[in-house]
């Protein structure tokens, strides 16, 4: 059986087309738990109404918003009582195709259920534009990564299995026994940069991540954080935010030393010279970071702070 997880705030007119795209699978073991992370009853009620009555949903509700990490860290604690054999973590602000499930267990399975999986995801609004395919790490001091195909049309350059460096979490397959080995989401995160965490230490103990090109999801972009403006000063302070905890848990001193000094450089330059939107993105940026410089200092799980709220 498999557990799928999703998480609604305040945005139940996204997550319920999502959630009835996971209906129409047609992979049929599998159960939704569906958390409602703190959102306006209103919006709670609108789920309650469209899937109370579907037996393969479970609408779970968290009185405050935990942030994503939170609200998957407490979706895999539910769906852990019901022992499942995969966990399948999805954004709200996606449609999943109907065969994507059964693509994503049957590379698990080839892989000995020592793998996360991922698949190819697309941007909602240009269907067959590529968003991501998984990522390359280009410098393993800085953890500087790429991604291939990003913007590109989909002409099946990317069909084929491979391993990749770095997964998103956009949507991912994890096995039960993965879980239970490498732990829940870290909770120094409250949402982005999570997921580089978590496929990091998979992979130092030896798993692998793995994008398949037969599972396949439709994107719509940071609907919940910035009602789909990548450039958002909320979105771009969480980033800034993730960005520090990611490398001080990951990168060696030396190159921590060396990224801190970098990046506050970079981001002071684009918040003196570049133009208003990106302008305000760089300095939201900094902002985070430095959030992040005195965070490591008392190291407390986030709590979602953002001065752009």
């Amino acid at each position: 059986m498999i557990a799928i997880i999703t998480i609604n705030y305040n945005l139940s007119g996204e997550t319920i087309p999502c959630v009835e795209s996971i209906l129409k699978s047609e992979y049929p073991n599998y159960r939704v738990y569906l958390i409602d992370n703190g959102s306006a009853q209103d919006d709670y009620n609108k789920l309650l109404e469209a899937f109370n009555q579907q037996g393969k949903v479970n609408v779970l509700r968290i009185e405050k918003n935990c942030g994503y990490v939170g609200g998957v860290n407490f979706g895999l604690q539910k769906a852990m009582e019901s022992n499942p054999d995969y966990f399948l973590v999805m954004n709200n602000d996606t449609i999943i195709d109907k065969e994507a499930i059964g693509y994503l267990v049957y590379t698990a399975q080839r892989h000995k259920n020592n793998a996360i999986v991922s698949g190819k995801v697309y941007y909602y609004d240009r269907p067959d534009v590529l968003q991501h395919t998984g990522e390359i790490i280009t410098d393993h001091r800085y953890l500087k990564t790429f991604a291939p195909g990003k913007n590109e049309k989909d002409t099946g350059q990317f069909d084929e299995e491979i391993e990749r460096d770095a997964l998103d979490d956009v949507f991912w397959l994890l096995p039960l026994g993965l879980v239970k080995d490498v732990g829940f989401y870290c909770n120094y995160f409250f949402l982005y940069a999570e997921q580089g965490d978590y496929a990091l230490r998979a992979k130092k103990k030896g798993y692998k991540l793995i994008y398949t090109p037969d599972a396949k999801l439709w994107h719509k972009v940071s609907m919940t954080t910035g009602g789909g403006n990548t450039h958002s000063p909320k979105v771009c302070y969480w980033r800034g935010q993730g960005l520090f905890v990611l490398h001080y848990r990951h990168l060696k001193i030396k190159y921590l030393i060396l990224s801190i000094l970098k990046k506050f450089v970079t981001f002071s330059a684009l918040a003196l010279f570049k133009k208003e939107n990106k302008r305000n993105c760089a300095i939201a940026m900094l902002r985070g970071y430095f959030w992040g410089f005195c965070w490591m200092f008392n190291k407390r799980p986030n709590n979602g702070y953002n001065p752009y709220n």
